[in-house]
């Protein structure tokens, strides 16, 4: 009987020495890092980039985007579905009022994307630099 004791004691610290090991760490740690950036980017980060656009364009197109994920060694992000919807404006014939623009995959260069959960001077600043390239996205479709 008291081996039964031992060997569960055994596995138990055996269990711990493997979870505690780098081989477990990093790879948790960089699958966290991973999935809260990637829920930032979906959650907040789409819709102050919508916000952001809206507002470069002085409020004349809404934007969608379906997600934003970024790549998996952080350096690039990838929109997928975006729609650019020119807004109504009293006096602008029918044609204008429904037009929209898709853009099924962009794909941006995106170095360090992971720094947008720490900093809030790169948040204003990445989201300056993808709307800029969303509008130039935009001019080329037309």
């Amino acid at each position: 009987m008291p081996l039964l004791p031992r060997r569960k004691k055994f596995i138990l610290n055996w269990l711990k020495a493997f979870m505690l090991s780098p081989g477990v760490l990093f790879p948790t740690g960089y699958l966290l890092l991973y999935l809260s950036t990637n829920i930032y980017l979906n959650v907040i980060f789409k819709t102050n980039l919508s916000e952001s656009v809206e507002r470069a364009t002085g409020n004349t197109w809404q934007t969608s985007i379906k997600s934003i994920k970024s790549g998996l060694v952080f350096d690039c992000v990838t929109l997928k579905h975006i729609e650019l919807t020119k807004t109504a404006r009293p006096g602008i014939s029918a044609n204008v009022r429904s037009r929209t623009l898709t853009i099924d995959t962009l794909e941006i260069p995106f170095p360090n994307v992971q720094m947008l959960l720490f900093s809030s001077t790169e948040r204003q600043s990445s989201t300056n630099a993808l709307c800029e390239k969303i509008l130039a996205e935009q001019h080329l479709d037309q």
